[in-house]
């Protein structure tokens, strides 16, 4: 079924379906993080961006303006495998799952927006079958030249269905940095109950929406990221489609994640860590109105430091690039107001954004090799959740370059 724009996020908490949704922050109107431009001149929407957080189970979650399919299907820019960090934790969960399910080539894998197979591939390796929901034709295509089995579709209620009715019930199904990304969220965990059997294990990792609020995050919302999980929220959201939270782990991934492991209802029990990650929420202050309008002033500030700081960088006459053309660094550099003029060009290793421009800033996307021609004395890495690895290439490509992150303050990681 097409999915529809609605209140969610506004008025209505696509979660639990209450009415009680706070204001948290406002970054004002912005382009979709991952629409990048063909050309430097080229025409592009804008849309609010505000946060809200749902008092009542503690969901965070921002408004529908566009489709998923605007956002997903078309050209779709993200490759998970340009970062090794990234590649390297798929492979120890996929060892690491194989090992403790007893995964083999009887039993298969699922994993629900799998990319450019970058999982699957493990999976694959460890001699196990799988099958990919990925609804980015291009990016689903890479995934397909590679030997893995990839469905083009949004995952819900009747794609689940479909699917089990074909192949069967999945032992795993994983779902990672994705129940993030459905602005239906009911519909996409009936997807996930309709798929999964009695024997099912279903992995979710997500940044954890605590780590957003004590640690400034709020360059991780834009509008391919409907929701904002927290551990109160996805066990009152899974619960009505006869799934139960049984375990949370806790992630150094992106920041700072959770893995929240989900079973049929009554196919196991919550082994302690469901119930200390929600009270851990609770004592930290994820439902007090009083530190989220600390967060806002603090990532207020955030954007003040970076604005300050390019124009001091430009007063003494220094040459500042960018690394890493991740979505989370568009909400920073457009809440900040950055344009080409300040910034030189932006390195990424993904060959979808290479060639195209920036939204909003409009900076040129250019291959890492580039960055050592342009001879920069200073360099922002953008996604700060892989820092150390960039830090590392940046110092190869220019060695006399200073490395900054600017979240949550502008702080110098690398360079003479």
């Amino acid at each position: 079924m097409r999915e529809s724009l609605t209140n969610r996020g506004i008025r209505v908490c696509r979660g639990c379906g209450s009415e009680s949704l706070t204001s948290v922050l406002d970054l004002g109107e912005q382009p979709i993080s991952n629409e990048f431009l063909l050309s430097a001149d080229a025409p592009e929407e804008c849309f609010p961006l505000h946060l809200s957080v749902c008092s009542e189970c503690g969901l965070g979650q921002i408004g529908e303006f566009v489709l998923p399919e605007r956002i997903f299907q078309n050209d779709y820019p993200y490759l998970s495998s340009v970062s090794t960090s990234w590649v390297a934790h798929a492979q120890s969960f996929a060892e690491r799952m194989t090992g403790e399910l007893g995964l083999d080539d009887s039993s298969f894998v699922v994993e629900v927006a799998s990319n450019d197979g970058y999982l699957l591939r493990c999976f694959q390796q460890l001699g196990v079958r799988t099958l990919g929901i990925e609804p980015a034709d291009n990016v689903a295509e890479i995934a397909r030249a590679d030997g893995i089995d990839t469905r083009s579709v949004f995952l819900g209620a009747d794609v689940g269905a479909e699917i089990a009715s074909e192949v069967g019930h999945p032992k795993l199904i994983a779902a990672n940095n994705v129940m993030a990304h459905v602005p239906d969220l009911h519909d996409f965990i009936a997807g996930l109950a309709a798929l999964a059997g009695p024997e099912t294990l279903i992995t979710v990792e997500n940044p954890s929406f605590l780590n957003l609020l004590q640690k400034t995050q709020f360059d991780t919302i834009y509008h391919e990221h409907f929701s904002y999980l927290s551990a109160h929220a996805v066990r009152r959201a899974v619960a009505p489609l006869g799934l139960e939270l049984v375990r949370v782990e806790e992630l150094p991934t992106h920041g700072g994640s959770y893995r929240y492991w989900i079973i049929p209802k009554g196919k196991g029990h919550d082994d302690g860590s469901v119930a200390r990650a929600i009270a851990h929420e609770a004592t930290a202050g994820l439902l007090s109105p009083d530190l989220w309008t600390d967060f806002a002033k603090r990532s207020h500030s955030t954007v003040e430091g970076l604005a300050t700081w390019l124009l001091e960088r430009s007063a003494a006459g220094d040459r500042v690039a960018a690394y890493g053309a991740a979505a989370k660094g568009n909400t920073l550099l457009n809440a900040a107001g950055v344009t080409a003029d300040q910034v030189l060009l932006c390195a990424d290793g993904s060959i979808e954004k290479q060639g195209k421009y920036l939204p909003g800033s409009h900076i040129r996307v250019v291959p890492p090799d580039e960055l050592a021609g342009a001879d920069p004395s200073d360099v922002l890495v953008l996604p700060w959740n892989i820092a150390p690895e960039i830090a590392a290439i940046i110092e190869r490509l220019t060695p006399d370059a200073r490395s900054w992150l600017a979240v949550p303050a502008m702080t110098v990681i690398g360079g003479p």
